[in-house]
């Protein structure tokens, strides 16, 4: 659910510590990407979207400069290829030339992973056509970098917006290409975001079929070679989207156990939110009004404001139009009321500006989990 290296961890994909030699434009990238990740990871993306997008503008600025200084390796950026199987890692409009020294190398890759984290953000907080435009520039610079990791890395995002916003036959065909270039860790990865493709298409049993795979090579453990980046992947992640799937395909009782499934995540609460809010939208769903009530007040309520996911909010004003359908749980319907006007106050103390969420932002491409593999622009039931 935030996938990019783990700020709790050393090692991560390749982002400096804070303080590291502020001369070295790669180490400044690095860090000002490893501060934007830290505040995402602890508290959601909304408000960082101006931050991210000027740490992007950033990187291009210093990868700019540095072609300038040498070889003029920034110059053949501006073509945007369209992912998919003819833009695999190997295939596909020509992503510019490789750089020469490992100093252009790495200052690419590490604007490569400025844009890839902007693209998470921006998808985070429904920007999604200013994602689309950050993880095709984190493509392009992770392939002119010669960074296979990253390159895989920006393409699972393309695929993982395209699956949210549903244009899943894009996502499949991305799956398609990379997944026999891949291993590990970075293949679970692909078979998950294919399954997720699957269910949308209705393709029902070959996306559980997928998603079994999925869970089995999981199961597998870590491989050598598997990225940093990868640490996410985990059980419960593979069960938020299982449960997507059932979302995707009618099954609301199968979508309620995956979601109870995926809010066993000790040690990341930010997650554990996220499945808890996708519980709820799926108990809501299911008119499930005793446990809905349960986890609204017990587990979604008193974290309510502490993750700034406009995704998540937008799950949870779902959710909260659904509960006041409850007219015979008239305790409930007083508490998803609540539920409302809590999210009305934290959009509006956190930026004045946006629209209520409860309706949308027509400045933004946006997707609210559309139900059972309806376009995301078709109004729910």
């Amino acid at each position: 659910m935030a996938p990019y290296p783990n700020p709790r961890r050393s090692g991560g994909h390749r982002s400096s510590p804070l303080g590291e030699d502020d001369r070295d434009p790669a180490a400044r990238t690095r860090a000002a990407t490893a501060r934007l990740i830290a505040l995402d990871t602890r508290t959601g993306a909304r408000h960082l979207v101006p931050a991210a997008a000027s740490a992007a503008a950033a990187a291009r600025r210093a990868v700019r400069l540095g072609s300038e200084a040498r070889s003029g390796i920034g110059s053949r950026f501006g073509t945007e290829p369209r992912p998919g199987p003819d833009s695999g890692p190997d295939r596909g409009p020509e992503p510019g030339p490789r750089a020469g020294s490992g100093a252009d190398r790495d200052l690419l890759a590490a604007a490569a992973e400025a844009h890839q984290v902007a693209g998470w953000i921006a998808y985070d907080a429904e920007h999604q056509r200013f994602s689309r435009r950050m993880s095709l520039e984190a493509l392009r610079l992770a392939r002119a970098a010669g960074d296979r990791s990253m390159e895989h890395f920006a393409l699972a995002q393309l695929a993982m917006q395209d699956v949210h916003v549903h244009r899943p036959a894009e996502a499949a065909d991305i799956c398609d290409a990379v997944t026999p270039q891949t291993r590990g860790s970075v293949r679970t990865l692909f078979t998950l975001r294919a399954a997720r493709a699957a269910g949308q298409l209705g393709e029902r049993m070959r996306a559980l079929d997928l998603i079994r795979l999925t869970h089995s090579r999981h199961l597998d453990g870590p491989r050598d070679g598997d990225p940093a980046w990868s640490w996410w992947v985990n059980e419960a992640e593979i069960a938020w989207h299982h449960a997507m799937i059932h979302a995707d395909t009618g099954d609301r009782a199968g979508a309620v156990e995956r979601f109870a499934a995926a809010t066993d995540r000790p040690g990341y609460a930010r997650a554990v939110f996220v499945a808890h809010a996708s519980l709820l939208w799926a108990l809501a769903r299911a008119r499930a009004w005793s446990e809905a009530e349960e986890v609204l007040v017990h587990e979604v309520l008193p974290r309510l404001g502490n993750v700034a996911s406009t995704r998540v909010e937008r799950m949870l004003a779902e959710a909260a139009r659904r509960l006041d359908g409850a007219t015979r749980r008239p305790s409930l319907r007083d508490t998803a009321h609540g539920l409302a006007a809590s999210l009305r106050e934290v959009a509006l103390r956190e930026n004045p500006l946006h629209e209520d969420p409860l309706r949308g932002d027509s400045r933004r491409e946006d997707s609210p989990c559309a139900p059972e593999g309806k376009d995301p622009n078709t109004p729910n039931p």
